[in-house]
């Protein structure tokens, strides 16, 4: 489950943390309020392809999301594998074994990006 994702310098969005919950959640806001940089940010978070007009010109972007997993499940171990950081302390409102995975991108204004755990 996703925990909470911190975007900088998207679109329309400077710095901001958004904290996530168990269950549903809904984006709503007027026109121009950045509804779909959260959801472009979510998707770089996934691994789909970054787009260079994300970008303002002369910065870069840097999106970030923490992920709650298992601690002892296939992502915790292989994090671990390919020497990544897990963070076994349990965080707020955490269930007992579950840790937390970092996943960051940055996308540059030449369109590069760099994806980290």
């Amino acid at each position: 489950m996703i925990e909470e994702i911190g975007i900088h310098g998207l679109g329309v969005i400077d710095d901001a943390t958004l904290p996530l919950a168990a269950g549903f959640t809904a984006l709503t806001g007027e026109t121009g309020a950045g509804k779909t940089m959260v959801v472009s940010a979510l998707g770089l978070l996934l691994g789909q392809r970054a787009d260079s007009g994300l970008v303002r010109p002369g910065s870069g972007v840097s999106v970030e999301g923490r992920w709650l997993v298992p601690g002892d499940g296939y992502v915790a171990c292989r994090v671990r594998e390919a020497g990544g950081i897990v963070d076994d302390a349990a965080a707020d409102g955490a269930g007992a074994g579950e840790a937390g995975v970092v996943v960051t991108r940055t996308l540059a204004a030449s369109g590069r990006s760099k994806a980290s755990i």
